[in-house]
């Protein structure tokens, strides 16, 4: 298969201190993760099993939710993994592009911005209220403002990664800021097909260098042995 360049390679994504924050938040949204399908698990065998609900497990199960949504937000902006329309910018130039992809690094930065900005004004008031189930399930003091500081904290990175996959894209490191991980390779494996003789197997495919089933041995001396 061809390179596929809208993914930035490993040095770009390896190295740095971006790269030690980026694995970082990959390794808490895998926590959260398997944190919300064993708090779920929990919660479905003290109900069904033991007749016995839980309190906390729905809220705890909620928070944890909403940090790895904008944890994860961010890691799909630094490897351009977020849906994209691209009918337009697979038509243009490259020169065309790195102008749309500028516009569109400035809209997804303010965006962020404004969201950041305003979930950060609500935290004070948020930080008055706790959650109930937590609390008096788990007996922590959980505050709501605890999952209000996930949308600041995953704007903030989501602006720092988009900066950086813009400079890669005006370095020519990456060629667009969003693709379609699909799309691409469907588009690579048409072109590979089409470049192929027709004779040939079909690239990856299973019968790829395997015999015909209708192959025969010609050799008549090897078929009398047969017989």
């Amino acid at each position: 298969m061809k390179d596929e360049s809208w993914i930035p390679g490993h040095k770009e994504l390896g190295g740095g201190i971006l790269g030690v924050v980026d694995r970082f938040v990959c390794w808490l949204v895998a926590g959260g993760l398997f944190s919300m399908v064993a708090i779920l698990m929990i919660q479905v065998v003290a109900r069904y099993v033991f007749n016995a609900s839980t309190v906390w497990s729905e809220e705890l199960a909620v928070s944890l939710f909403v940090w790895v949504s904008m944890l994860a937000i961010p890691l799909g902006l630094r490897r351009g993994e977020h849906l994209t329309l691209d009918i337009l910018s697979k038509r243009l130039s490259p020169r065309v592009n790195k102008i749309v992809a500028i516009g569109i690094a400035a809209i997804t930065i303010i965006t962020f911005a404004i969201i950041g900005y305003y979930a950060a004004k609500l935290a004070p008031a948020a930080d008055r209220q706790l959650l109930a189930g937590i609390a008096g399930g788990l007996g922590i003091q959980a505050k709501v403002s605890w999952i209000y500081l996930a949308v600041p904290v995953g704007a903030a990175l989501s602006i720092i990664f988009t900066i950086e996959r813009l400079v890669l894209m005006l370095a020519g490191k990456v060629t667009v800021m969003n693709a379609d991980a699909d799309t691409t390779f469907i588009e690579q494996l048409d072109e590979e097909l089409e470049s192929a003789p027709a004779d040939s197997p079909i690239p990856g495919s299973p019968s790829a260098g395997l015999p015909s089933p209708t192959a025969h041995n010609t050799d008549p001396a090897a078929n009398d042995k047969d017989r």
